[in-house]
């Protein structure tokens, strides 16, 4: 007997997860709530519950929803559907910007530049701002990821990063912008070669080298030496 109502009961569960993910129709969908995300702007956000009305309306299964939501919006990485009988509770996952490109781009964790409007301004005033001077180099985010990851984490408070390609990226110094890093992509020993570039900024600020309308150049990309020269 007990072995019975425990097949009978594993089989309920089975139908009623099944038709809430594939139809979910005998559930009332006049009433639904969406858990806002603090990555998304709020006109992003907007635009997300707006969709969701209008397709819940229509009576489509979990994943058709979901399915025309990560189209409409490249944004979200998941939604989780939870339908109830006094309404549809509906959570999004957004991805993360990793860095602003230019004035309307952002890198994301997932490697994808999306429009800097679907994120909030709290999401991303904290996060580095890159030129990047060529285009065709947006269609390699990948470039741009390896870039982030060889830097130190706060290099953005010191340096302003210029992606020319990826043999060729400047850091200009926020305080001494007459001073200037050049590196490449693949280059090793980063951190390093970074902190030389510091001693060699201090000792031509010590020579008042900074008052006199000059840019300095420091090259690394070289296999032992950094060559120190003024234009």
């Amino acid at each position: 007997m007990r072995k019975y109502i425990l097949i009978v009961a594993t089989l309920l569960l089975m139908i009623v997860i099944g038709l809430r993910w594939n139809s979910a129709t005998f559930f009332s969908v006049e009433k639904y709530r969406c858990s806002q995300s603090n990555l998304l702007s709020d006109a992003c956000f907007s635009a997300i519950n707006d969709s969701l009305g209008i397709l819940l309306q229509k009576n489509l299964s979990a994943h058709a929803i979901i399915d025309h939501l990560k189209e409409q919006f490249p944004v979200l990485t998941a939604i989780e559907l939870s339908y109830r009988p006094e309404e549809v509770a509906i959570k999004i996952h957004s991805q993360k910007p990793l860095c602003c490109i230019n004035t309307t781009l952002v890198l994301t964790s997932y490697n994808k530049l999306l429009s800097r409007d679907f994120f909030s301004i709290h999401a991303i005033e904290a996060i580095p701002k890159i030129t990047v001077l060529h285009d065709a180099l947006l269609k390699k985010p990948l470039i741009i990821s390896s870039v982030l990851q060889s830097l130190p984490v706060n290099f953005y408070e010191t340096y302003n990063l210029e992606l020319i390609n990826e043999h060729c990226i400047h850091l200009i110094d926020k305080k001494y912008p007459q001073f200037i890093i050049v590196f490449s992509v693949d280059q090793e020993k980063l951190l390093n070669t970074f902190d030389q570039c510091v001693l060699i900024k201090q000792n031509i600020d010590t020579r008042n080298g900074f008052n006199k309308g000059i840019t300095w150049i420091a090259d690394t990309r070289f296999a032992h030496y950094i060559i120190a020269y003024k234009t």
